[in-house]
């Protein structure tokens, strides 16, 4: 039953509850690991179900899951009946689900457990400027996921959901007009590609990762019918790139400290065909007021997890042009990512 109480206009919470609910954030976290580990969305794709059905699918007790689910209730996760014990999906709830386009159930996993632990040590990073995960698995980040393939496997998986969740609208504004060859540096199973491939169809391009991640590009090439003209090689981007007259980054040098995406940088420059050939980035870009929320946010990441960060327009200005490229323009789109276009000199 809800109760009115007249002439009291809604208030902003009190600074310290709203202080005491962004400290609980972590909390808020776990459980979410909780649920999309447990599959609960899943479940619930089809239509309400009593709680007690879903613990039990899950192997999970019924108490607890359903304080987990209330506390989630009020994120807009799941809605929750106290008095049928029904759950249902609420306004957020299908993004926790496998297998449906707006999914970042992967991107609930992975980070729990692989960036949950690091920043438990953020505190040393602040004190000394290396990434917290050094401490926290003690080697750089890329250098533990790559120990073990099941856990690259998994983080590849969140990461295509993460970036697909927030740069789509960025890849769609991605402008092609008198390319011949496309070389997506990092395009992992190709997806990019394959979408850019459909809207060009004179394009031809390569698909370029670490030999183990771009395995999985042959295949979705061929299912989606354009293995005649987008190939993929494998390979190491610090060490060497394929050829082509236009390079596509989409969220790579943002991972990488200044001199570490200059030597990215300096091997595209040396592979290019052409001495014009063209740079497209799909980055954050700081200064741009109406996405500092998620760029703020993904800055934190990279500080917390390896020795990259976001940049604003002019750091990538001096980036570029420091490792033979003249930025060209930055494009806004309608989501956090923005085009940036450069062109080869020198």
């Amino acid at each position: 039953m809800e109760i009115a109480l007249a002439g009291l206009a809604p208030t902003k919470p009190v600074p310290a509850l709203a202080m005491l609910r962004l400290l609980g954030g972590f909390q808020i976290s776990q459980a979410l690991y909780v649920a999309a580990r447990a599959r609960i969305a899943d479940q619930l794709l089809e239509g309400p179900r009593p709680l007690h059905e879903l613990a039990e699918a899950s192997g999970l007790r019924p108490e607890p899951l359903a304080r987990i689910i209330q506390v989630l209730a009020v994120e807009e996760v799941f809605g929750y009946d106290a008095e049928t014990e029904e759950v249902r999906l609420g306004r957020l709830g299908r993004t926790l689900a496998s297998g449906v386009s707006e999914s970042v159930r992967n991107v609930a996993l992975t980070w729990m457990e692989t960036h949950y632990q690091p920043f438990g040590h953020l505190w040393q990073t602040a004190e000394t400027g290396r990434p917290a995960a050094d401490f926290a698995l003690g080697m750089p980040f890329f250098d533990w996921l790559g120990q073990e393939p099941d856990r690259a496997e998994a983080f590849t998986a969140a990461m295509a959901d993460f970036v697909k969740a927030i740069r789509q609208d960025a890849v769609s504004s991605v402008e092609l007009d008198g390319v011949h060859t496309l070389v997506d540096i990092g395009g992992a199973d190709g997806t990019v590609l394959v979408d850019l491939a459909s809207r060009y169809p004179e394009l031809h391009g390569v698909v370029f990762d670490l030999p183990h991640v771009v395995e999985a590009a042959p295949e979705l090439l061929r299912v989606h019918q354009v293995d005649d003209r987008i190939t993929t090689a494998g390979g190491d981007f610090f060490t060497g790139v394929p050829s082509g007259d236009c390079y596509l980054l989409s969220f790579i040098l943002h991972d990488w400290s200044d001199e570490k995406a200059g030597h990215i940088l300096d091997r595209i420059h040396e592979a290019a065909s052409v001495p014009d050939a063209r740079l497209v980035l799909v980055e954050t870009v700081l200064d741009r007021d109406d996405a500092q929320q998620i760029a703020r946010l993904l800055d934190l990441t990279m500080l917390g997890m390896v020795t990259g960060r976001e940049r604003s327009s002019a750091a990538w200005r001096e980036l570029l042009a420091a490792n033979g490229f003249r930025l060209n323009r930055i494009r806004p789109t309608t989501g956090p990512m923005c085009v940036i276009e450069a062109t080869r000199t020198g």
